[in-house]
Order: C-alpha cells, then structure tokens, then sequence
C-alpha cells in the first residue's frame, strides 16, 4: 500500500476534489493559503493515480506531490473502518461496504471506501441524492454522466429506474461496477464520452465541474426528455453562468439546492425544456 502527500494551493482545492470525483482522500492540514492531503492506492493503482493527479494539477496551474511512501495496509483498513461513519441523506443511507444496514426506514447504499471515487462526503454528491430522491421515479430511463463511483446511477436504480452510467476513467468504470455489484442493482456502466450517446433519456444526471459545463453543456438539451440535473457548480459566479447556459438553451430552472462547506456555497439544479 501506497501514501501519496499532495500539497495544493486551497483555492484550486475544491475544485480538485469535484474534478477527480471525490476520490478516497485525507487532509493532513488546512489553511487558507495551502491544503496537505494524502490519497491511497494500491501498488499496482499507484502510477495510474498519480498521473490522473498530475493532469488535473496541470490544468488547475497547481500542486506538486510532496512525498510517497509505503504503509501498513493492515492499519490503513482500520483507520479507514474507524473514521467512516454512515450518512444519512434521506431517503438514502451511505454506507462502508463492510457494514450492513438493519433499519427499515432508509434505502442503503453501500460504497467501497479508500479506492472510491465518490464516498458521498461532497456536498455536490448530497444535492444530487437530494434531488434524485424528488424527481426520479420507477420506470424512468436516466443517464449518468460522468459517473465515478456510481453512487448516482446506484440510487436512481434503487428507486427503480432503467439507468446507464458512463465515464471516460477506466479506473472510475471499475468503481462503478463494483459498487453496482455490491448493492445488486442494475446498471449498465460503460467507459464512454458524452458524444458516443445516441439514446434520449427521461433524466440526464451530470455531477461535474463549470470547466466540463463549459464544453458540454449545449449537448445536453437533446439528451432529455423530462429533467437534467446538475451539480458540481460553486460560488455565485459558477452558478449566473450556469443560469446563462441554460436561458441560452432554452431550458428552466425549477429546483434549485445550495450547500455550503466552509463558508462557501455549492449548488444544484434541475432544468427542464421550456415548451
């Protein structure tokens, strides 16, 4: 087992966290000016990740990795054991794999943790289950784009939902196939980019960063018959470009969800066509 220590300007950071998914990760130490994390992995994971880091470090125009080293892989699964806790983000109950939910009241979703790519900790993780519980229905056909751990996908199906989940990170696609396995829903989880879709859905889902919107954006009007919604948006400067990309689009806005961690707010939305 592999430690990676990153150092990271802390303006750039929430921005790393949505753009690599939530992937399993530690602060070691915050400050306004710099934030210390560590990811772990796997050995033979190890060169993968740091490569995914690196690119989105170049696009971000920061970060450096600080040091790597070997851990105990016996004491690393008990930290983790010790320090994740269920959450509850009604009518769903996030859950370590290792653990087995007894209530009646919550639908569990069990996620691996560690090698995770969403552990749904992010606030733009618990709009979305927010939303997804208000607007998804049996027999809908939903997309998930951009899927990553497919904690997404994983509630829509649980709701009863025909849903498809696509990534374009191979390591992202297992994930998701994993954790399909380990709740026995069905999802059909592909490696695949927004432009290899040819299907119309009743729900598209998009947890992604303004930068992605940017390019995407306008292809998502065809993509949906009934709703698209979105997170992944931060501040009020992503959110009015937001609002602008879909007036442009001739969409509407009829739910909108905020969320803040520290101090700074993180929104969703969902849009529909205006007939």
């Amino acid at each position: 087992m592999k430690k990676l220590i990153y150092s990271l300007p802390a303006s750039l950071f929430e921005v790393f966290v949505v753009e690599f998914n939530g992937y399993g990760f530690e602060i070691l130490n915050r400050n306004q000016n710099e934030v210390i994390f560590a990811i772990y992995s796997q050995e033979e994971e190890i060169e993968g990740i740091k490569e995914a880091v690196e690119e989105i470090f170049e696009e971000l125009g920061g970060g450096s990795l600080i040091l790597e080293e070997d851990i105990n892989e016996e004491k690393w699964e008990e930290k983790w054991k010790d320090n994740i806790k269920p959450i509850k983000i009604p009518p769903f109950i996030i859950i370590p794999e290792w653990e087995v939910y007894t209530g009646k009241d919550l639908i569990p979703i069990k996620i691996k943790i560690g090698m995770a790519f969403g552990t749904g900790l992010h606030p733009t993780t618990q709009i979305m289950l927010k939303l997804i519980s208000q607007f998804i229905k049996k027999g809908m056909k939903v997309l998930d784009v951009g899927t990553g751990s497919g904690i997404l996908a994983i509630a829509s199906a649980k709701l009863g939902a025909e849903v498809d989940a696509i990534d374009i990170q191979e390591e992202a696609v297992k994930e998701c196939k994993d954790n399909i396995w380990e709740n026995e829903v069905k999802v059909n989880c592909e490696k695949k980019s927004i432009e290899q879709v040819n299907k119309k859905y009743d729900v598209v889902l998009a947890n992604l960063q303004i930068d992605i919107f940017r390019n995407i954006f306008d292809r998502l009007p065809k993509m949906f018959d009934k709703y698209l919604i979105i997170s992944g948006i931060f501040k009020n400067k992503e959110r009015d470009e937001i609002i602008n990309m879909a007036q442009k689009n001739r969409l509407k806005i009829i739910k909108e969800l905020s969320q803040k961690e520290e101090g700074e707010p993180w929104y969703g939305f969902v849009l529909e066509q205006v007939h």
